[in-house]
């Protein structure tokens, strides 16, 4: 009986520790998932899923994981972080969609209260003691005492000085179109041109800008393209480059191409 029960209690634990090693795999396959949403900032909007349902989803069988734990940090991170930088460039609109993005991700976030507070109309400030008994200037007073002739003169040789200045200025050429080199596959857009999300230059770019429409074409890594449209994301606040490559055209986060010189270009195409 003793022999039974130790062979039953091995068995118990080779069994728990095979599960043990069994649910370790599922969640580092769907962690890489949730890794390559988060590169390509697909935070919380998404055709095909986004990086905080995946690592939410980690939470539900693990609320320690530590990584995924670790990957909301990084999308409540980049939210603070493009809220900010909305807010420096006066884009109020764009800001309050960051902000309640944040909202979703962590509605305890330390950085609410202060984005919050920023979005607010400015107070009417009252005028210290020291500006108010400050005496006003008199405008005519110094209308008088500065000579009309030398104003006058001013008036008349601004235009002439503003046209040297200009006829002086050599024309610029123009730039030469730029090509990139694709680096990461994980930050294609494979459907976007099935949604309205970008301001696409034409529809026929906009047609063929898809997987829908590539057939057996698929880009890989490596692939260089002309780039033809650099586009602002609907969602997020980074740039989505339009290559074409051959006769196709691919939708990819900049963070996902790297800029080639011309000249690095034609040296890679001499034999």
């Amino acid at each position: 009986m003793f022999r039974d029960l130790f062979i039953s209690f091995i068995l118990f634990i080779t069994l728990t520790h095979a599960h043990a090693i069994f649910a370790n795999t599922d969640f580092s396959q769907q962690l890489r998932e949730c890794e390559k949403y988060l590169q390509a900032n697909r935070l919380t909007t998404g055709v095909g899923g986004t990086a905080f349902e995946c690592y939410q989803a980690v939470l539900k069988q693990d609320s320690k994981n530590a990584e995924a734990l670790a990957g909301l940090e990084k999308i409540e991170a980049r939210y603070v972080d493009w809220t900010k930088r909305a807010l420096n460039r006066g884009q109020k609109n764009k800001a309050e969609q960051f902000l309640a993005s944040l909202r979703q991700v962590n509605p305890k976030s330390t950085a609410l209260t202060e984005l919050e507070a920023q979005l607010l109309p400015p107070s009417n400030k009252i005028p210290s003691a020291s500006q108010s008994t400050q005496p006003e200037k008199d405008s005519s007073s110094e209308q008088e005492s500065s000579p009309s002739h030398d104003s006058d003169s001013e008036k008349t040789s601004l235009p002439n000085e503003t046209e040297e200045e200009e006829a002086s200025q050599p024309t610029e050429e123009p730039k030469p179109p730029k090509v990139a080199k694709i680096m990461d596959l994980g930050q294609i857009y494979e459907l976007i041109n099935t949604t309205d999300c970008l301001e696409w230059p034409n529809p026929e770019m906009k047609e063929k800008g898809g997987k829908n429409a590539w057939k057996s074409f698929y880009p890989k890594k490596d692939d260089t393209g002309l780039l033809v449209a650099e586009m602002q994301h609907c969602n997020f606040d980074n740039q989505v480059y339009l290559l074409q490559v051959d006769e196709y055209y691919v939708a990819i986060s900049s963070t996902g191409v790297q800029i080639i010189e011309q000249s690095d270009e034609a040296q890679q195409q001499s034999p």
